[in-house]
């Protein structure tokens, strides 16, 4: 067994304990400790930047579970957010996030699915930047309404809703230019499976993302990084995407008892297939 490796900071110390000697193999064993050692860099940076980070965090509340049937659980609308369930599923404080995400999923100015039409933020910037059409995988009832009152404010647009959950419906649509994915988990299981084990809650609908995009089309989505990607992150998107760029949106200003965001920036993803 090798001895384990140690990699300090002033806050903390990691420690490396490797079981087997065949794990990490390179032709020299200098390439082995070159990349545990990078590894465990990273990882101790990492941690001393998120010390930082958290520090300006704001306060949060708890998230109550999530108990009804998502579909026809009551939209509760008011001028700040959106309520599904007793979740805080939008906030009016995203509204630069979802700016520069709809600029993102809008720069072909080509047909966009968005997935989760929320307050209508993004659609709307959306229509404002001048894409071809605008079609919105929604799954609740409530919201739909909510999206029959907003089109009517776009006689001339291109806009359909399609009611359903994403995994039942998104194969019948064809093929877009952008995709904007920005929808909420629908179950206690869903968010300890694509938020709590997940890198990204959107990790789950890369494949599908890529699948459902034109050659050069743009994908983006609500990311949940605070101002850089993991190498985790990376390597799930790269799996589906030739090209990705990514860029920081700050100043944000989520209210102190949100319960599902509480930093001051988050990254805007851009992902070419």
């Amino acid at each position: 067994m090798a001895p384990a490796k140690v990699i300090s900071r002033k806050q903390l110390e990691l420690s490396l304990d490797i079981k087997e000697d065949t794990f990490i193999e390179p032709p020299d064993p200098s390439q082995k400790n070159w990349t545990i050692t990078r590894a465990m860099e990273e990882l101790a940076d990492d941690l001393v930047h998120l010390d930082a980070c958290t520090k300006r965090f704001v306060d949060g509340s708890k998230r109550d579970a999530i108990r009804e049937e998502w579909a026809r659980s009551q939209a509760k609308y008011d001028d700040t957010q959106l309520i599904i369930d007793g979740q805080q599923v939008m906030q009016d404080w995203e509204r630069p996030y979802m700016e520069a995400m709809a600029k993102v999923a809008s720069e072909t100015h080509g047909d966009v699915l968005e997935v989760g039409f929320g307050m209508a933020i993004s659609a709307s910037y959306m229509l404002a930047m001048g894409v071809k059409s605008y079609t919105v995988i929604e799954c609740n009832e409530g919201v739909k309404k909510e999206f029959e009152k907003w089109q009517k404010k776009y006689p001339n647009d291109k806009t359909r809703l399609v009611l359903g959950k994403w995994q039942d419906v998104i194969d019948d649509l064809g093929q877009f230019d952008g995709i904007f994915f920005d929808t909420y988990p629908l179950s206690e299981k869903e968010y300890r499976d694509y938020v709590v084990d997940n890198v990204t809650f959107a990790e789950h609908f890369f494949e599908a993302a890529a699948a459902h995009l034109r050659p050069g089309g743009i994908f983006t989505y609500y990311s949940n990084e605070i101002d850089s990607v993991s190498r985790r992150h990376q390597r799930a998107l790269f799996k589906y995407f030739k090209e990705v760029t990514f860029s920081v949106c700050h100043p944000l200003f989520p209210p102190t008892d949100c319960n599902y965001w509480w930093a001051d920036s988050m990254v805007i993803t851009k992902c070419v297939k």
